[in-house]
C-alpha cells in the first residue's frame, strides 16, 4: 500500500508541476466539473457491481476504472460538441476544448491511480 501511495503521489506530484510549468494553474484549479463528472462516472459505475463477488473491491475498483474512461469520454464528445456547436462564436471554442480534454486528462489520471491500488491489491493476495 505505501508504494502504491508512493507512486499515486509521484505520478500526481508530475503531472501538477507539467500545469505549474505551463502557467495554466487557474484553468485547472477553477474548473470543478471535469473531475467531478469523471469521478461520479465512475462511482456510479463501482456500485453498479454486485457485493457477492469474491474480490469485491477489485471488482468494483475495475468497474471505477471503466467508469472513468465511459465518462471521459463522454466528455469529450459533449465538449466538442459544444465546439462545433459554437464555431461562428471564436471566444466560446476555448472552453469547450477545455473540457474536452480536461475530461481525458481526469479519466486518465484516475484510471491510473485505480490500476495502481488493484495492482497493489493483487500483489498483496
Amino acid at each position: 500500500m505505501i508504494k502504491t501511495l508512493f507512486l499515486s503521489t509521484g505520478a500526481l506530484s508530475f503531472i501538477t508541476f507539467a500545469i505549474v510549468r505551463s502557467d495554466q494553474l487557474a484553468l485547472f484549479a477553477a474548473d470543478w466539473f471535469a473531475p467531478f463528472f469523471v469521478i461520479a462516472g465512475g462511482v456510479f459505475m463501482a456500485f453498479s457491481v454486485s457485493g457477492h463477488r469474491e474480490n469485491g473491491l477489485v471488482a468494483r475498483l475495475e468497474a471505477f476504472r471503466t467508469g472513468c474512461i465511459f465518462f471521459g469520454v463522454i466528455g469529450t464528445l459533449l465538449g466538442l460538441i459544444m465546439m462545433i456547436a459554437n464555431l461562428d462564436d471564436p471566444k466560446a471554442i476555448g472552453p469547450a476544448l477545455a473540457l474536452a480534454l480536461l475530461t481525458l486528462l481526469w479519466a486518465a489520471v484516475f484510471n491510473y491511480i485505480a490500476k495502481l491500488v488493484i495492482v497493489s491489491k493483487s500483489a498483496e493476495g
